[in-house]
C-alpha cells in the first residue's frame, strides 16, 4: 500500500471536509489557433497520463482510517477528450463551468479534459487537475510533455522522451524516510517542528481584517478576484531596496504586506502564508506532482520599527523558514494543534505569492497557444495577494478574496492601499511603519472634513423656555404623580426658587447639589439653579450614602438642595420673574459624577453652551411638538436625563414624570404611559427589554430614543417594527448626552450613526491618525458639545481631552475609549469598549458578539459574556443568561436550557467563541444608570454549570468511548469537543473510520468538523438508525418508549423520501410522551404505493386512530411531511377530533413548487439522489433493493403531490421558516390555515432542519408551546 505524501494527506482531508468542492482545482485553459489534430491531441494526453503516474492515481482510506493511493494501469486511465461546440460568446461561461468540476478522488482520475470548438481554426483546451496531483511548478513540465507528445503523434509515432528518474510514489516514500517520526526527538521532523512550535507559539487568531460581514460558521470557499498595479518605477525601487539590504523582492513584499495588515487593524503580531516549491532534489524538476509546501511568516511590528528594520527581520525569518521548509504544513498544524474553526484556515488567513515572469505564449505542433483568462470563483483564504513581474518592469498583481466576508469595493480599496504602502517605503525605507499612511488624500478629506460638516444654529435654554411660556402659558408642562404644572406655573415656581438661590449667593460657577426624588420639584429645582446662573450637581438620593458623601466632599457645593432643605427654605414669596444673571456659554451648567476606573466617581463639568447645542440639534433630529408627551424616567445622576428634562420644554411638549417605584415595575410604567398618552420615550436597551418582556407590544406607535449601551440587533428590529420611529443615540457623559445619532430601520442593524450638529468625530489609530473605512479605531469627539474637563482633576483632564490636530488652534477632542469603525454609508458602527476586547488561546474575541448571539435565542431575555481566569491562568468565556418568560415552561425546564443554548450558539458562532459555561440568572445586575454591571455577575463557583454531562443513551455512551479511545482519555463528556480535547484532522479521519466500523454508518470528515461533540455526533446517528426492536420500514414507527405519563403522543410525518428516521434526533428532546413517525407504504418493497395524497392521508388517519382513538392530537411535519401533516390535521378535525398542536417545518402547500423542483425526473435520478443521502449511512445486506424501493417511493410521492391541493384547515398552526435561503414559504399557507399562523425563524437551510443546531431551536419552541397547552 502506497501512503500519501504529507501534503497530499492534508489535501485529501480538506477535500473531504469541503464535500469534494472545486476549491482545490488547479485549472488552466488554452486558446488554440490553427489546424487542430484532435486524434493526436487525445493520444498526447493519454501519453502524458501514462508518463506521470500521479495523473492516474486514486485515493482512499482503509478500515482503520489509514490513507493510501493506488496507481491505475494505463489501460484503465485513458481520459476522454470530448469536443463540444461552443459559440465564441459562450466560451467564458463554458470554461468557468469546466473549472468548477467536482472530483471523486476515490473513483476517478484527478485530471479532467475539455475541448471546446469555437470555429474550425479556434479551439479552447481546458485541463483541470486536482491539487492533490499537481502544484504551480508542475505546469511547465505538464505542458512541455504535452507539446512533445502532440508533435510526435502528429507524425504517427510515440513520443521519444527521456524516462523520468523517479515517480511521485518514490517521493512519498523518500519524504517519510527523510523526515522520520515526529515522536523521535532526533528526527529531522521533530527538530523542524520544534522550531515552528516556538516560532508560532501564541499566534493570535484570526487576524483582524476590515470584514464587510461576520464570518460564517463554515467558510464556503467562494471567491472572486480584483487586480492592482505597481508602476515600473516603484517596482524598480522595490528591487533596488531588496538588493541594497541583501533581501529578495518577495521579502520586501512580505514586509510591506505586514505593514498594510497592521494599518488595516491587524495589530502588531501578523502572520502571512506563502508557498515554497518543495522540489529540493533535481530529480523532481520534471515531475508533475504535489510538492509545494506552505510556510507561515510571523512578523513582529511592535516597538515602532522602521521599514528597514522590519525588512531585516523578515529577511532573517524567511531564511530561517527556508532552513526548516521540509516539515509539511499539515504536520506542523497537527503538532501545534491550534484552535480549529471551519470559518477560516489555521495559523494565517492572508497569503502572498510572487512569480518572476509571466507564462510565455506556447506553440503546440503548429498551434499558437494563449492562456485563456478566466477569473477564479474560489478563495482558499480571506485574502491572497499574488504579483507577477511583466515585460515593462511593472508588478501586476491580483487579490483573490473570500466573498463570504468581503465585498469587491473593499478589496479594491485594499489593493490601492497596498500600492500606497509600497510607494512610501520606496520613497523612504527608514519610515516608521506606524507612520505609513494608507489613506488617499480624498479619503482623508472625506473622513476628516466632509462627514464632520455639521454646522447648525444653536439656542439658549432659559430663553427658549421663556419663549414657550409666552407662546403657550396654559399648556401642560410637567405631569407628576401629585401635581401638574402648566408652562406659566413652571416658569413662576422656578423663578421664585432661582431668586432664593441667588439670595443665598449662587452665581456663575457656584455649585448647588440637588438630591431630590424624581418629582415635579426636581424639575423645578434644576431649572432654578440654571436660572440663578449656578451649576447643579445632580445626586440620586437612592444611591449609597458613601457615594453621596464622596460627591459632596469632592464637589464642595455652595448649597445642598435635598427634600429637607427645599421644604425648609423660604422661597415661595420670592418674585416670579426671572432673575437677572450674568452668565456665558462657557460657564458650567452642571457637574455630573460618573464611575471612574479608580473606583471613585469623577465629576464632569458641562458648560451651558454644550447643553444648549445638544438640545438644538436634538430638536432638529427628534422634533417634539406641543402634542407630544415625553416620559421622564431616567435618574438625574445620569446625563441621559438631559433629553427628558429639557427637550419637551423647548418644543412646548409635556413631561410625564415616573417616580422610582414606577420605573422598577414594567406594568406600572406602561400603565402610566397609557394613562397620560406618552408619545416619546428615551431609555436604555435593558429598560426596553424589561418593558417588552412584560408586553411584547410595549413600543407600538411610540417615538423612541435608545442608547447608553450597545443595542442588540434583535431588540432594534423589534422596536423598529413597532414604533413610529427609533433613534439609536451614542454619547459619553463628557460630550453631553448624545453626540451621534442614527435612525433605526428594519434590516439595517443598529449603527450609532453620524455626528450631531456642531460636532466632529474622528476614528483614529494609536498614533492619532484617521483609519480607513471598515478598520476599527478609537473614537475621538470634538466640537460644541464637549465638557470642560474633570472637576478638580487636571491630570485626568489632560489625559482624556487631547489636542485636536483637525480643528482650529487650541481645539480639543475627547478620547472615548470606544472602538468603532466607519461603514460604507458613513455610519459609525460601535464595536466595543477597548477594554472589552479579549484574547483567549490566541483568539481575538469581541464579547459583544457573543452576547448578541445569545439574545437572538427566543428563550433568552438578557445575556452577558465575560472572561474568567482560574488559578492556573487559564482563560475561558463564561456566558450569563436571564431566561425569557417562556423558557421555564420548556420540556426539561430551565435545566435543559444551557445545553439547548450551546447547541444554538454552535450553529451561529465559531467554536472558539462558544462559552465554556453558561450560567442562568434570575436577573441581570444593572448599575444605577440601567447599564449591565459586569462586576456584579456571580462567579462560577456560586452557580450550577452544565460541564461534564453524562451520556443519556447508548449512542452517546459508545461515542464517548470512541473519543476516549482515540484521544487516550479515561473519561469524555457528551459536550466535550473532539478537537478541544486534542484531536486533529488525521485523528478525525480515524474517528470517521471507527464510526463506520462501530455503527455501519459513514460519518464524513466534514460532518465531524461541523459537529465535533459526542452529543452532536450521537444525535446524527439517531437520525439514521431506527431502534433494532422495531420494524424500521413500518407505516407507524415508534420513535421512543411510552414513558407512562398518560400524555397524548407526538406524531411526526415523513419527508419526500418516505422514512421518518430523521425524527429520532427530535425525540431526544421529548421525555414525557410517546412519539411516532408515519412512513410511506412501499418503503419495504412489498406494500402498494399510495395512489394519491388524499389516499395517503386517509391511510395515516386510520393507523393513528388505532393507537390513539381520541384527541387531542399533536402533529409535526417537515418538508413534504409538513404538507401531509396539514392535510391530516384537516381530516382529523373534520371527523370531530381535537387538534391541540400543529407544527409545519419549512413546507409548501400541496402542488406549489413540487412540479418545478421535481417534475420530469426519471427513476434513476431519484435513485441517485437517495444514494447520495442514504448511501453514506445505510449498511445493509440488501442495500441495492432498499435503495430501489426508496427511489420508487420518492418518485411516487412527488408525482402524487403534483396533483394535490392542500385543504383549508380551520385551526391554528406554528410554522418554522428556514432563514438561510432565498425565500420563506410562510405566506403561502395563509389561504389554507384560517386560524393563527405563528411563524418562527430558524437559522438553517431547508435541508439542514434536521441538524443538531436547528433541531435544538425547533424543539425548544415546540416544548414551550406544549407546556403552555398544559397550563
Amino acid at each position: 500500500m502506497i501512503p500519501l505524501s504529507f501534503a497530499q494527506r492534508r489535501m485529501w482531508i480538506l477535500h473531504q471536509m469541503e464535500g469534494g468542492s472545486e476549491n482545490w482545482n488547479m485549472p488552466v485553459a488554452f486558446r488554440m489557433t490553427g489546424s487542430l489534430d484532435h486524434a493526436a491531441l487525445a493520444a498526447a494526453i493519454r501519453d502524458v497520463v501514462d508518463r506521470h503516474e500521479i495523473l492516474r492515481t486514486v485515493y482512499g482510506a482503509d478500515d482503520d482510517g489509514e490513507l493510501y493511493q493506488r496507481i491505475l494501469p494505463t489501460a484503465q486511465a485513458a481520459p476522454e477528450v470530448p469536443v463540444v461546440e461552443v459559440a465564441p460568446e459562450d466560451v467564458s461561461a463554458a470554461v468557468e463551468e469546466a473549472f468548477a468540476y467536482r472530483f471523486d478522488l476515490a473513483a476517478e482520475l484527478p485530471l479532467q479534459v475539455r475541448l471546446f470548438r469555437c470555429s474550425p481554426r479556434e479551439h479552447v483546451l481546458v485541463l483541470v487537475v486536482h491539487h492533490i496531483a499537481t502544484d504551480g511548478s508542475s505546469g511547465a513540465p505538464l505542458i512541455r510533455d504535452l507539446a512533445t507528445a502532440y508533435t510526435a503523434r502528429q507524425d504517427g509515432r510515440a513520443p521519444a522522451w527521456e524516462p523520468l528518474p523517479v515517480q511521485y510514489k518514490d517521493y512519498t516514500m523518500w519524504q517519510r524516510e527523510l523526515l522520520g517520526d515526529v515522536a523521535d526527538p532526533n528526527s529531522l521532523a521533530a527538530r523542524q517542528v520544534e522550531y515552528w512550535r516556538k516560532e508560532l507559539a501564541g499566534v493570535p487568531q484570526p487576524l483582524n481584517l476590515p470584514l464587510d460581514r461576520p464570518r460564517p460558521v463554515q467558510a464556503s470557499g467562494r471567491g472572486a478576484t480584483v487586480g492592482f498595479l505597481v508602476e515600473a518605477d516603484v517596482a524598480t525601487g522595490l528591487q533596488k531596496l531588496a538588493d541594497d539590504r541583501g533581501a529578495t523582492m518577495s521579502m520586501v513584499l512580505h514586509a510591506a504586506l505586514a505593514v498594510l495588515l497592521r494599518q488595516l487593524g491587524g495589530g502588531d503580531d501578523v502572520t502571512i502564508g506563502s508557498s515554497i516549491a518543495g522540489r529540493t532534489d533535481e530529480a523532481l524538476a520534471d515531475l508533475v506532482g504535489f510538492f509545494v509546501n506552505t510556510q507561515v511568516l510571523r512578523v513582529d511590528l511592535s516597538g515602532a520599527p522602521s521599514f528597514s528594520d522590519l525588512l531585516a527581520q523578515v529577511r532573517d525569518k524567511s531564511l530561517a523558514a527556508y532552513e526548516h521548509q521540509d516539515v509539511p504544513f499539515d504536520t506542523l498544524v497537527e503538532a501545534i494543534n491550534p484552535e480549529r474553526s471551519a470559518a477560516y484556515q489555521p495559523l494565517f488567513q492572508v497569503m502572498l505569492g510572487l512569480q518572476n515572469y509571466e507564462r510565455p505564449d506556447l506553440e503546440l505542433g503548429g498551434l499558437t497557444l494563449e492562456v485563456e483568462q478566466v477569473t477564479p470563483s474560489t478563495s482558499k483564504v480571506d485574502l491572497f495577494f499574488n504579483a507577477v513581474t511583466d515585460g515593462s518592469g511593472a508588478l501586476r498583481g491580483d487579490i483573490s478574496y473570500a466573498t463570504d466576508v468581503f465585498d469587491r469595493e473593499t478589496v479594491e480599496a485594499i489593493g490601492a492601499r497596498f500600492t500606497r504602502v509600497l510607494e512610501q517605503v520606496v520613497a523612504d525605507p527608514r519610515v516608521c511603519v506606524g507612520d505609513v499612511d494608507v489613506l488617499s488624500a480624498p479619503e482623508r478629506q472625506h473622513l476628516v472634513v466632509e462627514v464632520n460638516d455639521t454646522a447648525e444654529p444653536t439656542l439658549e435654554l432659559v430663553e427658549a423656555v421663556r419663549r414657550q411660556v409666552r407662546a403657550t402659558p396654559e399648556a401642560v408642562a410637567v405631569i407628576g404623580e401629585e401635581e401638574t404644572l402648566t408652562y406659566r406655573e413652571l416658569e413662576a415656581r422656578s423663578n421664585r426658587l432661582a431668586h432664593w438661590l441667588a439670595d443665598q449667593g449662587v452665581r456663575a460657577e457656584s455649585r448647588v447639589a440637588v438630591s431630590l426624588p424624581r418629582t415635579v420639584n426636581l424639575v423645578v429645582a434644576l431649572l432654578a439653579v440654571i436660572k440663578a446662573g449656578g451649576a447643579y450637581v445632580p445626586i440620586d438620593p437612592e444611591h449609597p450614602r458613601s457615594r453621596i458623601d464622596y460627591i459632596l466632599e469632592h464637589a464642595d457645593p455652595l448649597l445642598v438642595l435635598d427634600a429637607e432643605a427645599l421644604a425648609a427654605a423660604d422661597w415661595h414669596g420670592c418674585p416670579d420673574t426671572a432673575p437677572a444673571v450674568a452668565v456665558r456659554p462657557e460657564n458650567a451648567q452642571y457637574v455630573i459624577y460618573t464611575s471612574g476606573s479608580t473606583g471613585k466617581p469623577k465629576g464632569v463639568a458641562i458648560p451651558r453652551g454644550a447643553v444648549a447645542n445638544y438640545l438644538a440639534t436634538a430638536q432638529r433630529r427628534f422634533p417634539l411638538s406641543p402634542a407630544d408627551r415625553m416620559l421622564f424616567s431616567t435618574t438625574v445622576a445620569f446625563d441621559m436625563a438631559n433629553t427628558e428634562l429639557y427637550l419637551p420644554f423647548i418644543a412646548g411638549a409635556a413631561m410625564v414624570v415616573a417616580d422610582k417605584e414606577t420605573v422598577t415595575d414594567p406594568s406600572a410604567v406602561l400603565e402610566l404611559m397609557r394613562r397620560h398618552g406618552v408619545t416619546a420615550v428615551q431609555a436604555t436597551p435593558a429598560f426596553w427589554q424589561m418593558l417588552l418582556m412584560h408586553d411584547p407590544n410595549a413600543a407600538k406607535d411610540l417615538r423612541i430614543i435608545i442608547g447608553a449601551e450597545a443595542v442588540p440587533v434583535r431588540l432594534a428590529e423589534t422596536l423598529a417594527k413597532q414604533a413610529a420611529e427609533v433613534f439609536n443615540m451614542y454619547g459619553p457623559t463628557e460630550t453631553v448626552t448624545w453626540c451621534t445619532e442614527a435612525r433605526v430601520k428594519v434590516g439595517e442593524g443598529a449603527p450609532i450613526g453620524r455626528p450631531v450638529g456642531n460636532t466632529q468625530v474622528y476614528v483614529l489609530d494609536s498614533r492619532l491618525r484617521p483609519v480607513p473605512r471598515g478598520v476599527p479605531g478609537e473614537l475621538y469627539i470634538a466640537g460644541a458639545g464637549m465638557a470642560r474637563g474633570y472637576q478638580g482633576r487636571p491630570e485626568l483632564t489632560a489625559e482624556r481631552f487631547v489636542a485636536c490636530a483637525f480643528g482650529p488652534d487650541g481645539a480639543r477632542m475627547y478620547r472615548t475609549g470606544d472602538l468603532v469603525r466607519w461603514d460604507r454609508n458613513d455610519q459609525l458602527e460601535y464595536i466595543e469598549r477597548t477594554d472589552f476586547q479579549v484574547k483567549i488561546r490566541g483568539f481575538r474575541i469581541e464579547l459583544g458578539e457573543i452576547e448578541h448571539a445569545l439574545t437572538g435565542h427566543p428563550g433568552v431575555a438578557q445575556a452577558a459574556a465575560v472572561v474568567r481566569e482560574n488559578h492556573d491562568g487559564d482563560k475561558r468565556i463564561v456566558g450569563y443568561v436571564m431566561p425569557g418568560p417562556d423558557a421555564a415552561r420548556a420540556d426539561g425546564g430551565l435545566e435543559a436550557l444551557p445545553a439547548e443554548l450551546l447547541a444554538y450558539l454552535r450553529g451561529r458562532l465559531p467554536d472558539y467563541m462558544v462559552p465554556s459555561t453558561l450560567i442562568l440568572l434570575s436577573e441581570v445586575p444593572l448599575t444605577p444608570n440601567g447599564k449591565l454591571d459586569r462586576g456584579a455577575l456571580p462567579s462560577e463557583e456560586t452557580t450550577n454549570t452544565t460541564a461534564g454531562r453524562e451520556p443519556r443513551n447508548s449512542h452517546e455512551e459508545r461515542m464517548c468511548a470512541l473519543f476516549g479511545e482515540l484521544l487516550g482519555m479515561d473519561r469524555v463528556g457528551v459536550d466535550d469537543d473532539f478537537f478541544e480535547l486534542g484531536g486533529h484532522s488525521l485523528l478525525a479521519t480515524r474517528l470517521s473510520a471507527r464510526i463506520r466500523g462501530e455503527f455501519d454508518i459513514d460519518m464524513p470528515l466534514r460532518t465531524i468538523i461541523k459537529y465535533p461533540t459526542a452529543a452532536e455526533l450521537a444525535a446524527l446517528l439517531l437520525v439514521t438508525t431506527p431502534a433494532e426492536s422495531s420494524d424500521p420500514l413500518a407505516v407507524v414507527l415508534p420513535l421512543n418508549g411510552d414513558p407512562g405519563t398518560g400524555k397524548a403522543p407526538l406524531w411526526f410525518f415523513h419527508g419526500g423520501g418516505g422514512l421518518g428516521w430523521t425524527y429520532f434526533s427530535f425525540v431526544s428532546y421529548v421525555q414525557d410522551r410517546p412519539c411516532y413517525a408515519l412512513q410511506a407504504r412501499g418503503s419495504d418493497g412489498v406494500d402498494k404505493l399510495a395512489g394519491s395524497v388524499e389516499e395517503m392521508v386517509e391511510d395515516y388517519v386510520t393507523e393513528m386512530l388505532r393507537i390513539q382513538p381520541e384527541g387531542p392530537f399533536h402533529l409535526i411535519g417537515w418538508s413534504y411531511g409538513g404538507t401531509v401533516v396539514q392535510a391530516v390535521a384537516e381530516a382529523l378535525d373534520r371527523r370531530g377530533h381535537e387538534i391541540a398542536f400543529l407544527a409545519i417545518l419549512d413546507s409548501q402547500p400541496g402542488g406549489q413548487g413540487f412540479t418545478e423542483i421535481h417534475g420530469g425526473k426519471e427513476l434513476p435520478d431519484y435513485r441517485t439522489e437517495l444514494e447520495e443521502f442514504f448511501g453514506q449511512y445505510i449498511g445493509t445486506d440488501n442495500r441495492q433493493d432498499f435503495l430501489d424501493a426508496m427511489a420508487k417511493v420518492l418518485a411516487n410521492n412527488h408525482m402524487i403531490m403534483m396533483d394535490f391541493e392542500s385543504p383549508v384547515y380551520r385551526g391554528d398552526a406554528v410554522f418554522f421558516s428556514a432563514t438561510l435561503q432565498e425565500q420563506s414559504y410562510a405566506h403561502l399557507w395563509r389561504p389554507y390555515i384560517l386560524g393563527s399562523l405563528d411563524v418562527h425563524e430558524v437559522r438553517s437551510t431547508h435541508h439542514e432542519m434536521n441538524m443538531p443546531a436547528a433541531v435544538a431551536e425547533v424543539m425548544g419552541v415546540i416544548n414551550r408551546k406544549l407546556a403552555e397547552l398544559t397550563e
